[in-house]
C-alpha cells in the first residue's frame, strides 16, 4: 500500500543557510505539493526554526516549529507514537525519536534521510541502531550509499539514492552577465578572472577544499593569469584566522577575497561574478552549491572522491580532480578558465538531471510505492 499520511521530522530548515536546510525547504515544498494532490496528507516538525523566513514553501497549518526547545519537541513526539502514519527522520541526529517510533509501533512505516558526513564514519549506539530499523534510507549520493553500506552495514536494498536539487525558488538569473556592483564592490578589473567557493568556512569542517585552491592561487599568477579568488562564507573566529595567516603567507593578499555570509538575495548574483566555481571538497554529502553554480551558467570544478561526484554527474557536468593532487587541481582550473563556456547550456545540462520537478517525482515514486 502506498504511503497516506505522512510526518517529517526534522532539525532546521529556514533558521540557517547550509545545504541540509536546503534540502528540507525543498523537500518540504514538494511534499506539500503532492499533498495538494490530495495522494498524501503530510505535515512537518521542526525542532530549531522559530518560523518560516517565507510562506511559499509549505503553509503554517502543515508546520509546527519548537524554537529550539527539545523538552518539548521530544514531549510532542511521544504524544504522536502510536499514530497511524509514516515518519521521515530528516537528520540521524534525531535518532531517538525513530529508534523510539520503531520500538512502540514496529509496523509503522520509518524512512531515515542521510546526507553524508553524519555516516562517513562507522557508527555505534542508537544511531546504528536506527539505520537497521529503518524501513528505508534515502542517500543524497551514491557515495553516501557505498559509506551506508560499507561503514554501517545497512542492506544494499533498502537504500534509494535520492539527490538533492535546485531550490525551487531559487533566483536564476534571466542573463549571464557580470553585476557591475559586485564588480565595484570587489574592484574586479575587466581582464580579471575570478574564482569563486560558497562554504561554511568552520574549524571543525576542514574537508571543504579553499586551502588547495588558495595553495593554487600562486602557481596560476606564475603561469600569466590574472585572478581573483572570491571566498564567500561566514568563517568561525580561529578558521577566519587560520585562513588570513595562510592568505599572507602564500602572498596571494591582493588577490583573495573573503566576504564573509552573503544574504540570499546576493548569492546567485556572487555566482555571475564568477567564472569557474571550485570547490575540490573531500567530504561532501552532495553538494547543493555545484547546482546553484551550474544554474547560473558556470564551469565547476569539484573533488573526485566524495559525493560532489554525483552534482556534477560524474564528470559529465564539470570538472573532477583528485583533491589531494595539486597539479590535478591547477589543471582542472585552467581547463575550466579555458573552454568556451555556453552559460545556457551548463544550466540545461544540470536541469534535466536535478530539476525540482524531478525532485519531486522522485519524492512521490518513494512514497506511492513504500508499503
Amino acid at each position: 500500500m502506498p504511503l497516506k499520511s505522512i510526518r517529517f521530522w526534522l532539525l532546521s530548515a529556514f533558521s540557517m543557510q547550509g545545504g541540509i536546510e536546503r534540502f528540507n525547504r525543498a523537500i518540504l515544498h514538494a511534499m506539500y505539493l503532492l499533498d495538494q494532490k490530495k495522494a498524501y496528507n503530510v505535515s512537518a516538525v521542526i525542532l530549531h526554526d522559530y518560523d518560516q523566513m517565507e510562506n511559499s514553501y509549505i503553509p503554517s497549518n502543515h508546520l509546527k516549529t519548537f524554537k529550539g526547545n527539545k523538552l518539548f519537541y521530544l514531549f510532542f513526539a511521544i504524544l504522536q507514537l502510536f499514530k497511524r502514519e509514516a515518519w521521515v527522520i530528516g537528520h540521524l541526529n534525531l535518532a531517538p525519536l525513530g529508534y523510539l517510533r520503531k520500538l512502540v509501533s514496529p509496523s509503522g512505516r520509518l524512512i531515515v534521510i542521510c546526507h553524508g558526513i553524519e555516516v562517513f564514519q562507522p557508527l555505534k549506539g542508537i544511531k546504528k541502531k536506527l539505520l537497521q530499523k529503518a524501513d528505508l534510507i534515502l542517500a543524497v549520493s551514491s557515495h553516501t550509499k557505498s559509506e551506508l553500506i560499507f561503514k554501517q552495514n545497512v542492506a544494499e536494498e533498502k537504500i534509494v539514492i535520492f539527490p538533492n536539487t535546485l531550490d525551487p525558488f531559487f533566483n536564476l538569473p534571466v542573463n549571464f552577465s557580470k553585476p557591475e556592483y559586485l564588480r565595484k564592490r570587489y574592484h574586479i578589473e575587466e581582464q580579471e578572472r575570478v574564482l569563486l567557493t560558497v562554504a561554511r568556512l568552520s574549524s571543525s569542517e576542514g574537508y571543504k577544499g579553499y586551502d588547495q585552491v588558495l595553495n593554487t592561487i600562486p602557481q596560476l599568477l606564475k603561469s600569466g593569469w590574472d585572478v581573483k579568488y572570491i571566498l564567500c562564507g561566514k568563517a568561525d573566529a580561529s578558521e577566519g584566522m587560520r585562513i588570513r595567516y595562510l592568505i599572507k603567507e602564500l602572498g596571494v593578499e591582493s588577490h583573495v577575497i573573503l566576504t564573509g555570509f552573503i544574504p540570499e538575495n546576493e548569492l546567485a548574483d556572487h555566482y555571475l561574478l564568477s567564472d569557474v566555481f571550485v570547490m575540490p571538497s573531500k567530504g561532501e554529502g552532495f553538494g547543493i552549491v555545484y547546482l546553484e553554480a551550474m544554474a547560473c551558467g558556470r564551469e565547476v570544478v569539484a573533488g573526485n572522491i566524495d559525493g560532489s561526484t554525483e552534482a556534477l554527474q560524474f564528470g559529465k557536468l564539470g570538472t573532477l580532480v583528485n583533491p589531494d593532487d595539486n597539479d590535478q587541481l591547477f589543471n582542472g582550473i585552467i581547463k575550466a578558465l579555458s573552454q568556451p563556456r555556453d552559460p545556457e547550456l551548463i544550466r540545461r545540462s544540470m536541469l534535466d538531471f536535478f530539476s525540482f520537478q524531478k525532485f519531486k517525482d522522485r519524492l512521490d515514486q518513494v512514497f506511492g510505492k513504500n508499503s
